[in-house]
């Protein structure tokens, strides 16, 4: 695989941050950047695509199931695992997979909302009053 060299300015604490992850990870600095990096963009990639399949499908649904996605929430499970990362990324900071694991989360939450918006907008398209859709 080819590879190019690139020269970051990084602030002092996202540097102490890397140096943290790496040592608790055992990789190198350089091989815990790229690792993150990669994470970062890989969960980009596939939550654009996945979004966009699920938005275009959802015109194909009945009225019944876009309201049942436009009221969908992410699982208790899963808002507690995010609750607790985000409380521990403040307190102490995460390790790698804990790093993975948020981003995944805070895809799957994006993905959730993204598809309950799109879901309210083609009920609001065919006619529906979606009043109730709104946050009291």
């Amino acid at each position: 695989m080819d590879s190019q060299t690139v020269t970051l300015h990084l602030p002092d604490a996202t540097y102490q941050r890397l140096v943290e992850l790496s040592t608790q990870s055992e990789r190198p600095l350089t091989e815990e950047t790229v690792h993150l990096l990669s994470s970062a963009l890989a969960t980009d990639e596939v939550l654009t695509s996945d979004i966009s399949a699920q938005l275009a499908h959802l015109s194909l649904l009945t009225d019944d199931e876009l309201w049942n996605t436009a009221t969908s929430i992410a699982s208790e499970e899963d808002n507690e695992l995010m609750q607790g990362l985000l409380e521990k990324r403040q307190r102490t900071g995460l390790i790698s997979n804990e790093i993975e694991q948020l981003q995944v989360l805070s895809a799957h939450f994006n993905q959730i909302m993204m598809t309950r918006a799109k879901a309210a907008a083609i009920l609001l398209e065919r006619g529906h009053d979606i009043s109730a859709l709104a946050p009291h």
